[in-house]
């Protein structure tokens, strides 16, 4: 077992960001919250809906995680139980002493998840992408150091 380094703590990440994303929010009309059901629309009515300009909406659907996926970004963002039974903070908390950094790497997983590139997007705000990708791989590294000391097995 190899243990845990930046990359793979940048991975899970971005997984554990995409799949609370998949798994939270609101599907359907306002006033029904979460209990609307997506349901399918047949060509014909998409086309009648397009000649009377009541088209739906495009929403976002909820994509199915598994179990396991769950457990996993229950892990990075809220923290879970270590290998010899002590509890283990969420990963922000491993950087706490660095708020650049862990903003700069949370900052690139919603990029991520967003298909952006950072570059570009660092170049938008104003902001060095080498003090950017810096910060980010710092607070990655830190993490990975953590995680490593406190005896989680990667994934």
């Amino acid at each position: 077992m190899a243990g845990w380094d930046p990359t793979l703590v940048k991975n899970a990440m971005v997984h554990a960001f995409e799949v609370l994303f998949d798994t939270t929010g609101q599907v359907g009309p306002d006033w029904f919250k979460n209990n609307w059901p997506e349901y399918r629309v047949t060509f014909e009515d998409e086309v009648g809906q397009i000649a009377q300009g009541t088209e739906r909406q495009i929403e976002r659907v909820r994509v199915q995680r598994t179990a396991r996926e769950i457990t996993i970004m229950e892990k990075v963002l809220i923290g879970s139980k270590g290998p010899e039974g002590q509890q283990l903070p969420n990963w922000g908390k491993y950087v706490e002493d660095a708020p650049a950094a862990r903003r700069a790497l949370v900052t690139w997983c919603f990029w991520e998840i967003r298909g952006r590139h950072t570059e570009v997007e660092c170049e938008r705000r104003g902001w060095a992408y080498s003090t950017f990708r810096r910060r980010r791989d710092l607070a990655a590294k830190a993490i990975a150091s953590c995680l490593n000391e406190a005896g989680l097995p990667s994934w």
